[in-house]
């Protein structure tokens, strides 16, 4: 398997691709740009030439004073080996050439004698090699018309323009080279700050939650990346910790049942016992046994939800109905401990999984009856409200204390004064009914006045 190539090395080499698309556009500029001028200067000089032999053409006294002395005509090229000059008469005879062309010239109509000439007067037309420009112009000598051709083969700047373009093609492999190397070296100084990150973040474990990373004098980038990191460490030293306390309340409150099997089981088998007394250990027995099944039961059940494997099975529900049926099944209870159970709520139809509603309103339910004083009050509701329905479910009694209502949902947490009834609650019961309700996508919100009242609220939003 290949291995995964290193950030620096990869910073560094889209570094080296925009350098060297920058320096090749750069460069295209300016080569297009000094061949458009030189090409500009080539075709100005040639019609500036052409110009010059017309008027020394003009100057003659005849086309045969060409043919005998052409050396003024000549003279106008020295310096510019790269000119053909061709001076015809009006019978087509020769009457000077300065050179032959690679390959024959192109006919193309003469410019009249009495016409400036202009850029839009040049042709091109292809020798050998490169490229060729030409101009053919009508002149009179004396009293006889000539014809006047004058050709370029590749004039000395654009074979110069050649020589740049190799030197520019040099150039841009040597500066990607160096923009490579270079933007490596920077790039890995820069990773400096990273590799401490990296360094600090090897020494976090379970045992060292507390290290935090040092975003003060971070860069902008890796401040953020900072900043979110650390607070990824709050939510796991949080978890952990949560964890942890999960643990330990778990094995606290498993350790009381698993020690009354214990002692109940070695007192019984310390002398023998009559029918009757192995019947009432093992009643009693079963109690603990239950106890111990509902705590492993809710257990799981909180495991699926986190995990994300309890799927809802949504029915359309009338919650005036299942609160009344909800009501029936625990006013006798209610009735034992002299609390006075009610139900307050219009025809109100949801859709909501029936099994999940009514698990986590019967332990709101259970709860109420279990801390409601006799002779107080325990109410089930339901009222629309502007983007779904409320259930609640409320109590008269001794209420919750304020420190302690934003842990009431967390796992294995009572209230001080409800941990002397550990029979009854392990503690899972108000964070299986925010677990349910965040399953429907809803939630859950506790109000509560200390020695009046406490109101469980739960919303379902509209589907």
């Amino acid at each position: 398997m290949r291995r995964p190539m290193s950030l620096t090395l990869r910073v560094a080499m889209l570094l080296s691709a925009v350098v060297v698309t920058s320096f090749v556009a750069v460069g295209a500029y300016l080569y297009l740009t000094l061949q458009q001028q030189m090409a500009n200067r080539d075709d100005a000089e040639l019609i500036a030439k052409a110009g010059q032999l017309r008027r020394i053409v003009a100057s003659l006294p005849s086309a045969d004073a060409i043919a005998r002395d052409g050396k003024p005509l000549t003279d106008a090229l020295f310096g510019h080996h790269d000119f053909m000059l061709r001076v015809n008469a009006a019978d087509g005879r020769q009457l000077l050439q300065t050179s032959v062309t690679s390959r024959p010239l192109p006919q193309v109509d003469s410019v009249p004698a009495q016409r400036v000439l202009t850029l839009a007067d040049i042709h091109d037309w292809q020798p050998a090699t490169g490229i060729g420009r030409m101009v053919r112009a009508a002149g009179v000598a004396g009293a006889d018309p000539v014809q006047i051709t004058l050709a370029r083969e590749r004039s000395d700047r654009l074979k110069l323009l050649s020589t740049y373009a190799i030197d520019l093609l040099v150039a841009l492999c040597g500066g990607a080279l160096l923009a490579t190397l270079l933007g490596y070296v920077a790039v890995r100084h820069s990773m400096r700050r990273l590799r401490s990150v990296v360094a600090k973040a090897n020494d976090i474990s379970t045992s060292r939650m507390n290290t935090r990373l040092s975003v003060k004098d971070a860069p902008v980038e890796l401040r953020e990346l900072g900043e979110a990191y650390n607070a990824m460490l709050n939510r796991l030293e949080d978890g952990v910790q949560r964890l942890s306390g999960f643990a330990a309340d778990l094995a606290h409150d498993m350790r009381t049942p698993v020690n009354t099997l214990m002692l109940e089981t070695q007192v019984a088998l310390s002398r023998p016992r009559t029918p009757e007394e192995y019947q009432q250990l093992l009643a009693s027995n079963l109690e603990e046994y239950e106890r111990l099944a509902r705590m492993i039961e809710n257990t799981l059940f909180l495991a699926r939800v986190d995990n994300a494997q309890l799927a809802l099975q949504r029915e359309t529900l009338d919650l005036q109905v299942e609160l009344r049926r909800i009501h029936d099944y625990f006013e006798i209870l209610a009735d034992d401990v002299g609390v006075r159970l009610s139900v307050d709520a219009a025809p109100l139809r949801a859709e909501v999984d029936p099994v999940l509603l009514r698990r986590a309103v019967n332990n709101l339910v259970s709860n109420a009856i279990r801390y409601t004083p006799a002779g107080g009050t325990v109410t089930l509701a339901a009222r629309a409200v502007a983007d779904g329905v409320a259930l609640t479910v409320s109590n008269s009694g001794p209420g919750i204390a304020p420190e302690h209502l934003p842990h009431v949902f967390d796992r294995y947490y009572r209230a001080d004064q409800a941990r002397s009834d550990q029979s009854h609650s392990a503690g899972l019961g108000l964070s299986i009914v925010r677990a349910i309700m965040e399953l429907h996508g809803g939630k859950i919100s506790v109000d509560s006045q200390p020695g009046e009242c406490t109101v469980f609220t739960l919303f379902f939003k509209k589907n």
